[in-house]
């Protein structure tokens, strides 16, 4: 599964973008909160986390994105718990002020949460070190106990479908155009890295059913060559299509040699017609005058 966490400092705007969603979002959770509206709820979590002046990034904030195939199986309150746990893991308790909201609006469900790290006692219990690590670790774990395959798992597979896609592409195409192409019927999205020195330099590759854009901008989606494989690699990309390019174009099939053997055949022969009819008419043409009949008649008359 998909996931992120950070510590930050939040606004109001955070709460009332996990509240909204589209206006389709659909609040599961909320701890130690007495109101509803988004900017109640912030100064509600600021006054607690004043109480720690050492904390400075007093928010946790972030997501767990279930893979489509799984998250359509999860219930909404089976997806609850499942980031309950998780958050646990790391430190969060009954005490921590939090809201969790579901997300639907894309088509893969998605469940943000926003945790108060300074407790009602005014205690710190989540640690900003690695959180991002360590709430990966615990999303595992709880995976693992629920019988749910785990993003590593996931990401396995999937790396292991797109590697026998790609070589099955390079197997014929001959540019990268016919290799994004060849790949995009597959299900399939490849995009190119570039630099001045060698040109295209590396790609990633996601499916496309994997895209969602509302964690866009949170992570990149899928995977670049070289977490897919450590046997492949650009450069042996670019080998692979040049020697397909040059294959094509050394194979001509024999109909074409024969054909273009006649035709180079007929345009010598209607050429050498052409000389031939170029020089008879250029050959010089003599045609004698009345009046040199008349001398010879005149030269028949003296003799």
């Amino acid at each position: 599964m998909n996931n992120s966490a950070t510590t930050r400092r939040i606004s109001k705007i955070a709460i009332e973008y996990n509240g909204n969603d589209k206006g389709t979002a659909q609040r599961v959770y909320q701890n130690n909160l007495l109101s509803q509206d988004p900017e109640q709820q912030f100064k509600e979590m600021k006054t607690v986390a004043n109480r720690n002046k050492n904390v400075k990034n007093w928010a946790l904030t972030g997501y767990i994105s279930p893979e489509k195939s799984i998250g359509d199986q999860l219930s909404n309150a089976e997806l609850t718990q499942l980031a309950l746990k998780a958050l646990k893991k790391i430190g969060v308790t009954e005490d921590n002020q939090m809201v969790l909201d579901i997300h639907s609006s894309t088509k893969q469900k998605h469940i943000h949460f926003i945790v108060n790290r300074v407790n009602t006692h005014g205690v710190n219990t989540i640690k900003a070190h690695k959180i991002g690590e360590n709430f990966g670790k615990a999303v595992r774990e709880v995976c693992q106990e629920l019988n749910l395959k785990t993003d590593i798992e996931i990401g396995k597979e999937k790396k292991k479908q797109m590697l026998i896609a790609l070589d099955s592409c390079l197997k014929t195409s001959k540019n990268f155009d016919e290799l994004t192409e060849n790949m995009k019927r597959l299900g399939y999205r490849i995009t190119l890295s570039q630099n001045e020195k060698v040109g295209i330099s590396g790609m990633r590759i996601v499916r496309f059913e994997d895209l969602n854009h509302q964690t866009a901008r949170e992570y990149k989606p899928g995977y670049k060559l070289s977490e897919i494989t450590n046997k492949l690699k650009i450069t042996d990309v670019k080998q692979r299509l040049q020697e397909n390019l040059e294959r094509s174009e050394s194979f001509i099939p024999k109909e074409n040699i024969q054909f273009k053997k006649d035709e180079q055949e007929k345009s010598t022969s209607v050429g050498k017609q052409i000389e031939e009819l170029a020089v008879e008419l250029l050959k010089p043409t003599f045609t004698s005058s009345p009046d040199d009949e008349l001398l010879k008649r005149k030269k028949r008359k003296f003799r």
